[in-house]
């Protein structure tokens, strides 16, 4: 059984989603979220420490803060994040079928993509106070760098923006040698 670092009634809490929405929802993008972007922020060491704290009723001090005060944040936004798609539709033997309210109208793809997206940076902003705070308090959680192996290290970054926009280190200053041609080099 896995370990769910959320409940269905903190997503439903914090988030816009209904409360009449189906737990059978729910769970298996909590579960995919914490499997894709928390244990991809904490690293397999600190992930499985808190799921082994969390599982055996010994969450406490700051392990229990980092996952009160840090780490849910991260994962109700990523969790809604994971089930957008997924909340009107069902995989059925014969098709894929949406499911239609008599007393709503669907939204439009465009929305769920601008929805999907304000979400996103919200799941981003929180998951840069989880590694920010990682950062300068790893000497609390020394699971943090213990990573060997097969192990996931921790992402120490945030964002995802699909681009890299890394500088180039340039070994020395840009002089006037750099725009001449080899012949009028000094």
């Amino acid at each position: 059984m896995a370990v769910l670092l959320i409940s269905e009634d903190t997503i439903k809490k914090s988030t816009t989603i209904n409360g009449n929405v189906d737990v059978e929802l729910l769970l298996p993008y909590i579960k995919v979220a914490q499997d894709i972007h928390i244990q991809q922020v904490l690293g397999t060491d600190l992930y499985e420490k808190i799921q082994s704290d969390i599982s055996g009723g010994s969450l406490a001090g700051v392990y229990k803060t980092l996952v009160d005060t840090y780490i849910q944040p991260v994962l109700v936004h990523y969790s809604l994040y994971e089930c957008m798609p997924f909340l009107s539709y069902k995989i059925m033997n014969k098709s894929i079928v949406q499911k239609i309210s008599e007393t709503s109208s669907n939204a439009s793809l465009d929305d769920v993509k601008y929805i999907r997206n304000v979400v996103l940076n919200t799941a981003e902003f929180y998951t840069k106070r989880l590694v920010d705070y990682l950062r300068h308090k790893n000497d609390l959680y020394p699971e943090y760098n213990s990573n060997t192996d097969n192990d996931m290290s921790p992402d120490k970054s945030a964002y995802f923006s699909g681009m890299n926009l890394d500088t180039i280190q340039r070994s020395s200053r840009i002089t006037l040698n750099d725009f001449l041609t080899p012949d009028l080099k000094i």
